[in-house]
């Protein structure tokens, strides 16, 4: 990794990590494997499901894994079976049996787990966090995406070396600017964050407003912009839950999902930078007028870390480079 030169900032970005502790914790060693002064998390940082590790009769362990039953004998075997879960983006809840078929039984009760365990996990890792960059003059920023509930992201509060930039605009040194957005265009799936591109107009509008210079400001903006190369993925038949790929000949249907209201946006108002995520499937760097947005991709299920590494000067961006660990 090449060295900076004085006024000099060096950003870290990845995004849509999906619980994955391992990716996670790739993403903090960043700091000093890449030098970092700045980290920032995109959005969906939550898990999408819970994975139930129920006690047996006879003392053993059982799961369903990965499309597999798994059972364990040893607290050693139990400790690595629920490091491989958490590894792939789930959230582990050890239960009896018992507890498992009441669970079963009762959707609010797995909500509220569901709901529990994810705020858990992000306070821990925030708490990682601020443990790991104690030494160190480097700011680490998390905002949260479409999949990510409110009250989660919420309860990520702003510490010495932890921030929590959703839906504001922070300086993130002296002279650039980052103006952030988890809420996305309208999906599928009907994620908690999401609202119709004219909504999305006005949050984007509101949050704006307050930015100083945008030749200095970074667009930390969930979704990508729509028609970019950024946005590439697999077109979805909506008539049926869940969505399935739509297939013309065989063949599966790519389309651009990305936002019109975002691609606006930056059109008019021509940021530094663009950071996005949204879409795991397009590693790519575009430039839309003099802006560079940027959307590094995401492995998360397989813990590697897609990232990207931006260095900025004053109304510039030097240089962008993709890594994955």
């Amino acid at each position: 990794m090449t060295s900076k030169k004085p006024g000099e900032t060096r950003i870290v970005f990845a995004t849509d990590i999906h619980g994955s502790e391992s990716t996670f914790r790739k993403f903090l060693n960043g700091t000093k494997f890449y030098r970092a002064d700045v980290l920032v998390l995109g959005g969906d940082i939550t898990g999408k499901k819970i994975v139930p590790v129920v006690q047996q009769s006879d003392g053993t362990w059982k799961s369903m894994f990965v499309g597999q039953e798994h059972r364990v004998k040893t607290t050693s075997e139990l400790d690595q079976l629920e490091r491989a879960i958490k590894t792939t983006g789930s959230y582990v809840a050890r239960m009896s049996q018992a507890q498992y078929e009441t669970l079963q039984a009762d959707a609010k009760k797995q909500d509220e787990l569901f709901r529990s365990l994810m705020k858990e996990t992000v306070l821990s890792w925030m708490a990682l966090a601020e443990e790991r960059l104690k030494e160190t003059n480097v700011t680490c920023y998390v905002t949260g995406g479409n999949d990510d509930f409110q009250e989660i992201i919420d309860a990520i509060k702003d510490t010495e070396h932890v921030r929590n930039p959703d839906g504001k605009v922070v300086y993130i040194d002296d002279v650039h600017e980052m103006a952030s957005i988890g809420w996305g265009n309208s999906t599928p799936w009907k994620t908690p964050r999401e609202c119709n591109e004219e909504e999305l107009t006005g949050r984007i509008e509101s949050l704006v407003n307050s930015v100083k210079e945008f030749a200095n400001t970074i667009f930390n903006f969930h979704v990508p912009p729509f028609n970019s190369e950024l946005d590439t993925c697999v077109k979805l038949d909506e008539s049926v839950y869940p969505p399935k790929p739509v297939l013309i000949g065989g063949q599966v249907v790519s389309f651009p999902a990305g936002s019109k209201a975002i691609r606006n946006a930056i059109e008019r108002y021509q940021p530094l930078l663009g950071l996005h995520g949204h879409i795991h499937e397009p590693r790519a760097a575009t430039k839309i007028g003099r802006t560079l947005c940027i959307n590094p991709g995401s492995e998360y299920e397989e813990a590697l870390l897609r990232g990207v590494i931006v260095n900025l000067r004053d109304k510039k961006v030097l240089s962008h480079q993709f890594v994955t660990g």
